[in-house]
């Protein structure tokens, strides 16, 4: 192939070179390296910061054989950005094709959904990063298809000998969607497969709620999905109509279950607690973690308390306990995202985490480093399903703006985060 003539488009993926006269970057390909493989099959996928393009062979076979077999050739990662010039380009050289060579015609029309490709023998399964790729990808293509302004959330969660690092959170003010906004929320719902009694009770309550937030989470076994419903307006309301009266407070109901095995539900209720101290918020987690048992995860929340209360009133942190029926879990979540601390500044007690949890040195780092400059958020812990004890830490909340839109992203919640 590489002593054939070769027409079409080239991209790098650079930007200009920043000269005062503004001269593009003059590129010089090395093809010492290059190598050539032919491919019949080819595969997307992809993730919030990247896309991959996987490629491969399919052979013939028999009429009667369910399985078949592709040979990955080639596995390409791009960013979103590289992959939209890409397509242009593409475009750009199929169209130059058709001109020299005829018109291509495919046996059906595009779907505007995309469909499995087909293979003559079958698809083989999805990997266990595919299938986590594909679950985690439709909750972003159904978020974005709103065309509204969201937040983008990452956390990772510790407990012994684990780290979960692939989890997010996408939330928005219901507000935003213009027209018939419960319908398109609920058909979000479905289309993330819901269970029908968590959808039911949605449904009802979907009218109080004012921020909205979808996520998803890969463990050890399994993909969860979460929608989770805000009532921050509410509360609003009720302080006004009873000034001064300020009581414990429903503040999110969280819709969570397993998109593989939909019997795995719950319902998760998130209680806030408005304007303790931080001697008051201290009181109540010895309600949740026992002072001798849970010594080090104690330690830990109090000490990243007062690196909050440093920077900010007690009144701008919000402390709320978390709690779901029929199983032992008994957790709290404290939002400290107004103190602005970066996540490197919680170093000593990240650490601290680290070596309670017996995480090894190079997971736990490269979740950390990763994430070192972005805002701290909050952090909840406390016992979870399974009667382990468990931190998690939110962080570095992300605004994405409307396509064709030049807002600015300042539109946050009242309390500054993405969600639980």
């Amino acid at each position: 192939m590489a002593n054939k003539e070769d027409h079409g488009s080239e991209g790098t993926g650079m930007g200009s070179n920043p000269t005062a006269e503004n001269t593009p970057l003059k590129i010089r390909w090395d093809r010492s390296n290059m190598r050539s493989a032919y491919a019949n099959v080819f595969k997307v996928a992809f993730t919030r910061e990247e896309i991959t393009l996987c490629f491969g062979m399919s052979q013939a076979c028999d009429a009667d054989q369910k399985e078949g077999t592709i040979q990955r050739s080639e596995r390409i990662l791009l960013n979103p950005f590289t992959i939209k010039r890409l397509v242009a380009a593409l475009s750009r050289a199929l169209q130059d094709y058709e001109s020299k060579y005829g018109p291509l015609k495919l046996e059906s029309p595009p779907s505007a959904t995309p469909e499995p490709m087909a293979l003559p023998c079958g698809v083989p399964s999805l990997s266990k990063k595919e299938k986590a790729d594909e679950k985690a990808g439709l909750v972003f293509q159904l978020v974005d298809n709103l065309n509204i302004k969201y937040g983008f959330e990452q956390s990772f969660k510790i407990f012994e000998r684990t780290l979960l690092a692939n989890r997010f959170l996408l939330g928005f003010k219901k507000e935003r969607i213009r027209q018939e906004p419960h319908e398109r929320i609920l058909d979000i719902c479905r289309r993330m497969d819901m269970p029908e009694d968590l959808l039911e009770t949605y449904r009802e309550r979907l009218s109080e709620a004012n921020y909205l937030h979808f996520g998803f989470e890969e463990n050890q076994r399994t993909y969860l999905y979460k929608a989770y419903m805000e009532f921050y307006d509410k509360f609003e309301r009720g302080i006004k109509s009873q000034p001064g009266k300020l009581v414990p407070f429903l503040m999110f109901l969280g819709f969570k279950w397993d998109a593989l095995d939909h019997s795995k539900r719950v319902l998760t209720r998130y209680t806030w607690y408005p304007l303790l101290s931080v001697e008051g918020m201290v009181a109540r987690l010895s309600n949740i973690l026992d002072s001798h048992k849970h010594r080090n995860l104690f330690e830990i929340t109090e000490g990243i308390l007062g690196m909050a209360s440093r920077k900010l009133s007690p009144h701008d942190i919000f402390y709320l306990e978390v709690a779901e029926e029929n199983n032992p879990r008994r957790s709290f979540d404290i939002n400290m995202y107004r103190a602005k601390l970066q996540l490197s500044e919680l170093q000593p007690w990240l650490a601290k985490m680290r070596q309670h949890y017996v995480i090894p040195s190079e997971e736990f780092h490269a979740a950390c480093d990763a994430a070192k400059t972005k805002t701290f958020g909050h952090f909840s812990g406390g016992i979870d399903r399974e009667g382990r004890d468990f931190l998690t830490v939110y962080y570095g909340v992300e605004y994405t703006s409307p396509r064709g839109s030049s807002e600015p992203r300042s539109d946050k919640s009242p309390k500054e985060h993405c969600g639980p």
